[in-house]
């Protein structure tokens, strides 16, 4: 199976480096806000790992789309509203089940279908694979990168 593998730089307390080495070695790189970016991004890693997703925003990178142009199509969408919410939730205690039941009653408000990876077991893996990331970032020093794989 093929990988793409993610590297995030610590450039500063308030930068890092987004690169994304996609299997054909094409690279995406970035230089972003820390503050605005970095959580978004490995609750997309947590969330598309956990799940299989190869149609979101990590499987659309490995296939050539850059960082600011990666379609919001029914997968992608679907995976965008979790990680929104994820990203808010996973700053408390958030109760797996609960944020489940929540998601699906905003969907059935707006007429639309959950995805059915939407589970309990699966945020849950989520906010723990989220952890031991956040934990890997804690100890990148600065000038140094954490390396994540994400397979396609």
């Amino acid at each position: 199976m093929a990988k793409l593998q993610i590297r995030f730089t610590r450039l500063s307390n308030t930068h890092h480096r987004f690169e994304a080495i996609r299997p054909d070695g094409g690279v995406e790189t970035r230089e972003l806000e820390t503050r605005s970016f970095l959580l978004h991004d490995l609750v997309h890693y947590a969330i598309e790992s956990e799940a299989g997703l190869r149609n979101s925003f990590y499987g659309q990178l490995a296939r050539g789309a850059s960082y600011d142009d990666v379609a919001g199509d029914a997968e992608g969408g679907k995976t965008e509203l979790v990680v929104g919410a994820l990203q808010t939730a996973s700053k408390g205690e958030p109760d797996p089940v609960a944020f489940v039941v929540q998601l699906q009653a905003y969907w059935g408000n707006i007429g639309g279908q959950p995805p059915s990876w939407l589970t309990p077991t699966l945020i849950a893996a989520a906010l723990e694979r989220l952890r031991q990331v956040q934990g890997r970032w804690r100890a990148t020093k600065f000038g140094e990168a954490m390396e994540l794989d994400f397979e396609v």
